[in-house]
């Protein structure tokens, strides 16, 4: 049993635009590993947030942004998560999964009649594995329902509103490991967004039809145990629970985390003193119509987050940071929130106590390897080894 319990506050002040006043935000999370038998693994987290989401992305580091869209200006917002995943191997060569998770967001602009959103999403999955020696073949088949609700001042656009969607989705993915390093995973189905309910602000609404979208995933991916990169393209169907709306994206997105040797006079293989992070990407976000769930609005989404991070110890990172974000939609878009460009350059320090973390917990979803050789936090050696495991192909 692995428990790490942690608890962070962030403040961000502007050195320019003096204007604004500093925001500040307070959160905490707590993960768990359990190995109840040799062959079972339950992973538990939840985590939650009260701030501003001018800030959301300073909590992130660059490599672990999105390309979404975000709305214009700073807002209050409370957030909170929770998920669960359950594992067995029933052979060296098959593998069950479930995973159940739920997601809340409220937002509100804070002005002077504000516009405010209150959206969940809770939902449960299936999945079934089956590797080979240089492959993993896998099926996924679960749902989730939606709860997404918006309230606006009276005489605006678009007005208030209650959407509640039930979305049963399946998917089917191959992994394949070309070498130790180099890996690619591809997965297609469909989610079928189906709207249910009545709407308390429109009650006349009642026409309710589901359609089904196509989705998938494309990715070609680097590992070593001090780094990754990797470029991925595809199609997903997801609640933004900041602007209460259901969306069809399509995307291409790049991300890095690579040291920089040359700037270190003695190179330590796990831990680099200078590392290099980015995510690079563009998307078209399509807006889910809550009746008959057409898609009617656009966003074009194009963001870069890039950064040199410099670790001196284990526990003190300074972060030299540029972000570009891009975001512009169409008349019915643009309704939701606004068209924006915006350059930023942070600074960012943080600083951890106590020093030494005794244990670090691998990540248990989002694998690129059929091996899961990129499961385990960079620099680290897996907590819990799987006897079952076979070796990485070469």
């Amino acid at each position: 049993m692995i428990q790490v319990l942690e608890a962070d506050a962030e403040v961000l002040e502007y050195a320019t635009h003096n204007n604004t006043d500093p925001s500040f935000t307070v959160g905490g999370r707590w993960e768990a590993l359990f190995q109840p038998g040799p062959r079972s693994q339950l992973g538990l987290g939840a985590a939650a947030s009260n701030g501003h989401l001018n800030s959301l992305t300073a909590r992130s580091s660059p490599d672990q942004t999105g390309v979404t869209v975000v709305p214009a200006g700073g807002a209050a917002v409370r957030q909170g998560e929770a998920h669960e995943l359950l594992s067995w191997q029933a052979t060296k060569e098959t593998r069950t999964s479930q995973n159940a998770f739920a997601r809340w967001a409220a937002t509100d602009d804070e002005a002077a009649m504000p516009t405010t959103t209150s959206s969940y999403e809770a939902g449960i999955v299936f999945g079934f594995d089956r590797r080979f020696t240089a492959d993993d073949f896998g099926v996924q088949v679960g749902g989730s329902v939606l709860h997404l609700e918006r309230i606006s001042p009276a005489g605006t656009t678009p007005g208030s509103r209650l959407d509640q969607q039930l979305n049963p989705t399946a998917t089917g993915s191959w992994r394949h490991d070309y070498t130790r390093k180099w890996s690619s995973s591809l997965s297609a189905g469909v989610v079928y967004v189906n709207p249910y309910g009545t709407d308390p602000y429109n009650p006349g609404a009642t026409d309710r039809r589901a359609a089904a979208y196509p989705v998938f995933a494309a990715t070609g991916a680097y590992t070593d145990i001090w780094g990754s990169a990797s470029l991925t393209a595809g199609r997903s169907v997801s609640p933004n629970l900041y602007i209460a709306q259901n969306t069809v994206s399509d995307g291409v997105s790049a991300r890095i985390q690579l040291p920089l040797v040359w700037l270190d006079s003695k190179p330590r293989n796990g831990d680099p003193l200078f590392t290099a992070l980015g995510t690079i990407g563009v998307d078209r976000t399509q807006l889910v119509a809550p009746d008959n769930s057409d898609l009617q609005g656009a966003f074009q989404v194009a963001r870069a987050d890039v950064g040199v991070q410099w670790t001196p110890r284990s526990n003190v990172k300074y972060t030299l940071r540029y972000e570009f974000i891009y975001q512009h939609g169409d008349a019915l878009a643009v309704a939701v929130t606004p068209s924006y460009y915006r350059n930023t350059v942070y600074f960012e320090f943080a600083f951890r106590w106590p020093e030494e973390l005794a244990v670090q917990i691998p990540r248990t979803t989002g694998s690129n390897r059929a091996d899961g050789g990129d499961l385990s936090p960079v620099g680290a050696e897996p907590v819990v080894p799987d006897a079952a495991e076979p070796a990485p192909s070469e």
